[in-house]
């Protein structure tokens, strides 16, 4: 029941995230730049949970020193990570679209048990890694064609995809040290001022058509940034993470839906297919055993 529970919070995630992508791309329609567009939304993320944690201060924040200043190591680290995964995926989706984004960022899935075992000591059980072919199956038949050449959007969402494993895999070993909206908050404050570096190098300091793309901005922002990454952390504090990651990785197929549904981006039967195999991995995930993911 608690599994379900958290399971169903990252689910919740990826619904807001592959949401997201939709905004993303618009903002990048409306002409404006992508460092420029991720130093405004990380900001608009940090500043949405800092009234919360100002109210919760006795308990979000550690007493001592020490805690204090692994706190905001962490929150660095981790701030780090998103920065470099966030300016690939805008960059990447200035050359394809929302739907195959969200597909080629959730390639994490495989990734993030790979890396765990390879440098984290982490153990996945054999039904996990079930789940995990089947999600990756699913990725494939949505996002490779049979002409599909890997173009210059596409690699750098499939790196974005590999720094988001970082990510998740320090999210997991930081969050249940800390307060999930302080480590939040200062994961976005490091990624929103790291931005402004690559902003002064390729962009210079103008924040060029920032007033029509300002509902992107709000709801990457507000929802994206301050609502699902919060969940993220939450959710991981109770989840394995190659579990986590399954359930996170459906913001392809809620990408791909709400890129029809909006942008009307066509979806094939092949990648129709895809989806199905998403589904059914999620629905695995929830109803076979995990021994050995803990």
């Amino acid at each position: 029941m608690k599994q379900t529970k958290y399971s169903l919070i990252l689910l919740g995630c990826s619904v807001i995230w592959g949401s997201a992508f939709v905004a993303q791309s618009a903002a990048m329609a409306y002409g404006m730049e992508p460092f420029a567009f991720t130093a405004v939304r990380m900001l608009v993320g940090a500043a949405c949970l800092m009234p919360f944690i100002y109210l919760r201060r006795k308990t979000a924040i550690p007493a001592a020193k020490e805690g204090k200043v692994r706190l905001v190591r962490s929150g660095v680290l981790i701030g780090l990570t998103v920065a470099v995964a966030s300016w690939l995926q805008q960059v990447g989706l200035q050359y394809t679209t929302a739907g195959k984004g969200a597909f080629l960022t959730a390639l994490y899935i495989l990734l993030v048990p790979i890396v765990g075992a390879a440098f984290f000591h982490r153990k996945t059980g054999v039904w996990t890694w079930l789940c995990l072919v089947i999600g990756g199956a699913g990725l494939y038949f949505l996002s490779i064609t049979e002409a599909f050449t890997l173009e210059k959007g596409d690699a750098l969402v499939v790196l974005c995809a590999l720094v988001f494993t970082l990510q998740i895999l320090l999210v997991d070993k930081f969050a249940p040290e800390f307060d999930a909206l302080t480590l939040c908050c200062l994961e976005f404050l490091t990624a929103g001022l790291l931005s402004f570096l690559p902003m002064a190098m390729f962009e210079g300091f103008g924040f060029v058509n920032i007033r029509p793309a300002l509902w992107c901005i709000l709801y990457c922002g507000v929802f994206s940034c301050g609502i699902a990454y919060w969940l993220q952390i939450v959710g991981q504090r109770h989840l394995p993470p190659a579990l986590a990651s399954l359930l996170m990785s459906f913001e392809a197929m809620f990408g791909a839906f709400f890129g029809a549904l909006l942008l009307h981006e066509r979806m094939t039967s092949r990648e129709l297919l895809g989806c199905g195999l998403i589904f059914i991995a999620l629905i695995l995930s929830q109803v076979l055993p995990n021994q050995g993911n803990k």
